[in-house]
């Protein structure tokens, strides 16, 4: 089941987080989603409080190790799509995340900019965006 984050979800959601950034905050603001798999919180998105450029930008997804590749994350990704109809929404991801660029081009992304070096890894930071229709 897929629903807004609560601030009970904390302990769960940094057994596989590995973003920056505050989730209370972001649960507080109603920003977090997550999904929950029978009482356990397996993945998460964020929605950013700005934005990109004015338009709506998922700033981090993350599901836990030992649920990915079961389409949680496309279904995170569904449910923020499914707010934002007649908008681009945008996200990023390092170039070297090679599992995060294939979900993207599988469900519609085109890639719109890159930033060299942006991660402390020294990895480019691609960013991509899909009209919501």
């Amino acid at each position: 089941m897929i629903r807004k984050g609560e601030n009970l979800d904390l302990e769960r959601i940094a057994e596989f987080d590995v973003f920056s950034g505050c989730r209370r905050t972001e649960i507080n603001e109603g920003r977090l989603t997550v999904y929950d798999k029978g009482g356990d919180i397996v993945g998460f998105i964020v929605e950013s409080r700005k934005g990109l450029l004015g338009r709506p930008y998922i700033e981090y997804l993350a599901v836990d190790n030992h649920y990915r590749r079961q389409g949680l994350a496309v279904k995170l990704l569904q449910a923020i799509e499914s707010k934002h109809t007649g908008k681009r929404l945008f996200i990023s991801s390092e170039a070297t995340n090679t599992a995060m660029l294939n979900l993207l081009k599988n469900e519609g992304y085109t890639m719109s900019g890159r930033i060299a070096n942006a991660n402390l890894s020294g990895a480019d930071e691609l960013y991509f965006f899909k009209q919501i229709n």
